[in-house]
């Protein structure tokens, strides 16, 4: 049985995660649902439709209003795909244009490779590629009555289509995958030269909290955490004399954080020499 972490923010903003880090618990990603006095917003609503059921069955519990919006704040599986479940029964999803782009053109092949995995299958069972409803280019305001976020694209990061969710008047920003707390980071589709600026850009927001895609949440103590992060990640591999080296000394670095495969997509990122 699964257990649904719940923690509530503000009267009215919950924070939901599985925790861990395999794909079995959506990679310990973080979801938000904001509730307005007409409507609820979710941000990120995990990885599949059963995880997702989980999040509206603590919903349903706490008295939230219905889901009418869900927003993304990029398009991969473990943020987006579990959505599909609140597109179906006639919730908004809203992403960056970029983020439906890349969701249009790798969600299929996904889902039909992780239901060839028997381990993964049960989970994966009635996914299904959908297209979100409503894209953004610069910012989105989503009105729930009574309270308000706005979804913003900073630039490319984590990846081209990244958005932001801030909730000024919780005090809050769900940041997506520009930052991970306690996890290494996954550099996988990242524009390593931009995270620095975009970690800038979230410290400057009108807000004082922020909610990583995977990780507790924080003030701007975990924005400064992960640029440190990034920055002692890039000067261990370019020194290392090869790429296992640099893995090697990624983890001698940072023991104990979640997430030890997305290693690999560092050392591709910032380039361990090879002989």
């Amino acid at each position: 049985m699964l257990d649904l972490q719940e923690t509530l923010l503000t009267p009215r903003l919950l924070l939901l995660t599985l925790g861990g880090d395999t794909m079995l618990t959506s990679w310990g990603t973080n979801c938000l649902a904001l509730a307005g006095r007409d409507a609820t917003l979710v941000v990120d609503p995990l990885i599949a439709p059963a995880h997702a059921r989980l999040v509206e069955a603590a919903l349903a519990r706490r008295g939230f209003p219905p889901v009418r919006h869900v927003a993304l704040t990029h398009h991969h599986t473990d943020h987006a795909l579990g959505a599909g479940h609140f597109a179906a029964r006639g919730a908004t999803v809203v992403c960056h244009a970029r983020c439906a782009e890349a969701m249009a053109a790798q969600h299929r092949g996904m889902i039909a490779a992780r239901r060839r995995d028997p381990l993964l299958a049960p989970l994966f069972a009635d996914a299904e590629a959908y297209a979100p409803a409503r894209t953004f280019g610069t910012a989105l305001t989503i009105d729930l009555g009574g309270t308000a976020a706005v979804i913003t694209h900073l630039g490319p990061g984590h990846t081209p289509g990244d958005a932001v969710v801030v909730m000024e008047p919780e005090g809050f920003a769900a940041v997506g995958d520009l930052v991970f707390h306690g996890y290494h980071y996954n550099y996988e589709e990242a524009d390593a030269g931009a995270l620095e600026w975009r970690l800038e850009q979230l410290a400057s927001l009108a807000v004082a909290r922020f909610v990583p895609g995977h990780g507790a949440f924080g003030g701007r103590e975990i924005l400064e955490a992960q640029a440190r992060y990034h920055a002692e990640v890039a000067r261990l591999v370019r020194a290392a004399a090869d790429p296992a080296a640099a893995r090697a000394a990624v983890l001698a670095r940072f023991p104990g954080l979640g997430l030890e495969a997305a290693v690999e997509s560092a050392v591709l990122a910032y380039g361990a020499r090879r002989d």
